[in-house]
């Protein structure tokens, strides 16, 4: 488990939520006035041409954009008094003031209550020291000595600051009036940690306890005693409604419990997914909240991947001027066309409908949309179920009590399924139906109600959210260094105290903006030395807030590098900067915040940043060369880059490939295949060259190509060794005479189309059995197989040369063929080479009969 441990809803801010598609409407449209002219058939014309014959050209050096626009871009990057909501706006956090600094002392701040005289009162640990701020200093109100922590605090009906402490004995200890001595009101042998304390309007104060899960009853007259015992470990939240109901979050089951303190029966409301539930409130509409807190094994790791950001985001009335847009240069004014029938009557237009003004007579106003609107996308959270939570301060709990309880837990509904990623906020209404409304990848440590919203603090990250159930928005309020926030208390005056964990601090947020913050995004890298173009900015900038853009960039990815560049002057911001940072391969930007009034904060959703890669030149990887696809070969080895070529960026030389042995029946085809492609992901175009040996010029083959295979018919050429050679080229995606080339050559191969030849054949006849002798030569490649049959066209016989291997290009052969019967015999030989190609020749043997023989 953990150790347990504000603001009003957005005001002007919130009117700062207008989205800026209205602002790209009007510009349209003036564009469109500015191009109108007087003739509705020009307009229809031009109107044709522009929706169905444009097309957009290829470009070969084309505009990359890095874009910020959602929570998990902006988080990427470093954060000094800003804040990023979950609908990816960065904006000014709320201001907040250290009270109290680190002390060796006190290391968490776990509760924190205002008394009637307006003293703040701070629950600490590990010493059990209960601190006292007012006006703005810190004092040690009272040292409780045989307590590790103070971890509950509550002032009573009669002003009484009443304290829960936890260690080896947890007790309940009240302070009367300021400067009296804690006084002990309750101790139990089996509670080490008083978790938290509740006072009813009947005067009586309960204790939610641990480690055994007992709620102890304390009456005004002193005494005290048992009044549920659940079977849960902890008991680690509580609160009252007022009347008769006590609500409590347990651990390790993460249970809501309904206790009746009349009746003492309980009631299971909800089991989280979660192991612990850390806070609880209740709203006027008799709606119970819990938080979780059960801490992930990834909650100190890297922040997971973001969710899909929802469509659109609620409309807010009253917003304030956008960032402003830059001047927008006068149109040019189209020619004008001469009226084709004039003296006629304007025909019906052609093209699309439009909406027309009558006193606008022919100008063009407006195409209307046939339909339209974008759904807003699923923002589902996700992930898997965070691993068990673990107390960091408290000492580990001893085993249940081993007495049956009075009033044992009843049994737990059936438990959720593996819930998602963090920890959550769970609404659950008057009649029991629940609804998440909250769920970051953090620890919930504090949640108090304030209005129509929930202030929330959490850990690791030391976010304060702002949640606002009615809408299920979510914003962050402030982001403190201390990393966890434990505790949250309103006070009079409108701030917000929270008490904070390993600083062990004190800190009061304002309800206004902090006065300057500063956002630096991450290093943006570009992968190659990029020419940096605007930076576009889309948010909303009201009267006296300011927001300021710098530049730096650098060819080394740590940018506390001194190789980097200083930043670049800030400037005031527009919709369209132009980035002042040299030529470099990576990039960071800065936005300033900073407000005059503390009720406006300017707020940035979305960044653009446009850069462009100087054209490269083509990489060809490999050049294949295996048979035609009639024959199934196999492919040949990649070939080494062009050595006459000297193109940059050619990768380094081929591996020599093997050549597969070759059915026979060549086609007189080679398959041509490359691997290629460009680094600006430019459109190719492809040239084919061959030679035949080592020195020859090269041939032309074939140009244009855009596919990356080609199949050569090699009966067009003579017999020999041959390489080919691709080039590619981007010149069409590219300005004239900016185009860059590469090459690479294949790996020598042979072209063979010409069959073996066989000859000095000669045979003898002994009996029923003949003795064939004969030589096969081949003037390009090697003898692959000789064959024969006799009296058949499919019954083929393989025979073997007289050293036993075919292996070279003139090869001696003697074959038996034995068991022939008297007549003619026709003996076919099939010698066929390693490229397929294949000669035919036969013979006729005449075996006599043995009468004939003898004679």
């Amino acid at each position: 488990m953990t150790l347990r441990n504000g603001l009003p809803r957005r005001s002007e801010e919130a009117k700062l939520r207008e989205e800026i598609q209205f602002v790209f409407f009007l510009r349209a449209t003036s564009l469109l006035r500015c191009f109108a002219v007087n003739f509705s058939i020009w307009h229809s014309l031009c109107l044709c041409i522009c929706l169905v014959g444009w097309t957009a050209p290829a470009r070969g050096v084309t505009t990359s954009h890095w874009v910020h626009e959602n929570e998990a871009d902006f988080k990427a990057g470093t954060l000094h008094d800003v804040v990023v909501t979950n609908q990816g706006d960065v904006k000014l956090s709320r201001a907040v003031k250290t009270i109290r600094e680190q002390d060796a002392n006190v290391t968490t701040v776990n509760a924190i209550v205002q008394g009637p005289d307006g003293v703040i009162y701070a629950g600490t640990g590990p010493r059990g020291i209960l601190l006292a701020v007012k006006d703005n200093t810190v004092a040690t109100a009272a040292k409780i000595d045989d307590a590790v922590n103070v971890l509950s605090l509550m002032v009573d009906s009669k002003g009484g600051i009443v304290l829960g402490t936890g260690g080896e004995k947890g007790r309940v200890l009240r302070i009367a009036k300021p400067g009296d001595k804690p006084a002990e009101i309750f101790s139990h042998p089996n509670v080490q940690y008083v978790w938290a304390l509740q006072e009813t309007p009947d005067g009586n104060i309960y204790a939610a306890t641990g480690p055994n899960g007992q709620v102890f009853e304390i009456k005004p007259d002193g005494s005290h005693g048992e009044l549920y015992k659940s079977s849960e470990d902890n008991l680690t939240s509580m609160i009252s409604d007022g009347k008769d109901l006590l609500y409590l979050g347990t651990d390790p089951d993460g249970l809501v419990i309904r206790l009746n303190r009349k009746t003492k029966e309980p009631f299971i409301v909800y089991n989280a997914g979660e192991t612990e539930i850390t806070a609880l409130a209740l709203d006027g509409e008799g709606n119970l909240y819990a938080a979780t807190g059960q801490v992930s094994e990834r909650q100190t790791a890297q922040q997971p991947e973001a969710e899909e950001k929802a469509s659109g985001r609620p409309e807010q009335p009253g917003s304030p001027a956008p960032i402003p847009p830059n001047p927008a240069p006068a149109p040019p004014q189209p020619p004008p066309l001469p009226n084709p029938n004039p003296g006629e009557p304007q025909p019906i237009p052609k093209g699309p409908a439009m909406r027309m003004s009558p006193a606008d007579g022919p100008k063009l106003m407006a195409i209307m949309p046939m339909d339209g609107g974008d759904e807003p996308g699923p923002n589902a959270p996700g992930g898997d179920q965070p691993g068990p939570g673990q107390n960091p301060a408290a000492p580990q709990p001893a085993q249940t009590h081993p007495n049956a309880p009075a009033n044992p837990t009843p049994a737990a509904p059936e438990v959720q399924p593996q819930g998602p990623e963090g920890n959550a906020i769970y609404k659950i209404d008057a009649d029991g139906f629940v609804t998440e409304i909250f769920r970051q990848d953090a620890v919930i440590y504090s949640m108090i109600r304030q209005g129509d919203v929930l202030i929330v603090g959490t850990g690791d990250d030391g976010n304060v959210y702002q949640v606002n159930p009615a809408t299920e928005e979510t914003e962050v309020l402030a982001k403190v260094d201390a990393k966890q926030v434990m505790c949250l208390l309103p006070v009079k005056d409108g701030r917000i105290f929270m008490g904070l964990a390993n600083t062990g601090s004190i800190a009061a947020m304002t309800g206004g903006y902090a006065p300057v913050g500063t956002y630096l995004s991450p290093v943006l890298d570009a992968t190659q030395v990029s020419r940096f173009g605007k930076i576009q900015l889309h948010g909303l900038l009201p009267a006296g807030a300011r927001l300021q853009v710098a530049t730096r960039s650098g060819n080394v990815k740590d940018a506390d590098s001194p190789g980097w560049s200083a930043w670049s002057a800030d400037v005031d911001a527009a919709e369209f900067l132009q980035i002042k940072s040299p030529s470099a391969r990576y990039l960071q930007y800065r936005l300033t915040f900073s407000t005059s009034d503390p009720s406006q904060s300017a707020m940035v959703d979305r960044v653009d940043v446009a850069y462009q890669i100087p054209n490269m030149a083509p990489v060809i990887k490999s050049v294949r060369i295996g048979a035609g696809t009639d024959t199934g070969q196999a492919e040949g080895g990649s070939g080494p880059p062009d050595a006459n070529a000297g193109a940059p960026g050619a990768p380094g030389a081929g591996h020599a490939g093997e050549n597969a042995p070759k059915i026979p029946g060549g086609t007189g085809t080679q398959a041509i295949t490359w691997d290629a492609s460009d680094p600006n992901n430019d459109a190719l175009t492809y040239s084919l060259y061959f030679r035949r040996g080592r020195q020859a010029p090269w041939v032309l083959l074939r140009d244009g190509l855009t596919q990356t295979s080609f199949e050569w018919d090699t009966r067009t050429v003579a017999d020999g060794e041959y390489q080919v050679k691709v080039v590619a080229s981007d010149a069409l995606a590219n300005p004239p005479g900016e185009g860059k080339t590469t090459s690479r050559v294949s790996d020598y191969f042979v072209v063979d189309n010409t069959p073996p030849t066989i000859g000095d054949l000669d045979y003898k006849v002994a009996g029923g059995a003949a003795t064939v002798s004969l030589r096969v030569q081949d003037r390009t490649s090697t003898v692959a197989s000789v064959e024969y049959t006799v009296d058949s066209v499919d019954q083929w016989q393989t025979v073997l040369p007289l050293d036993r291997i075919f292996d070279s290009t003139d090869e001696q052969v003697k074959f038996s063929v034995n068991g022939l019967t008297p007549g003619e015999h026709q003996v076919t030989i099939r010698a066929t080479d390693n490229h397929g190609n294949q000669a035919l020749h036969s013979i006729v043997i005449k075996v006599e009969s043995a009468t004939a023989r003898g004679q």
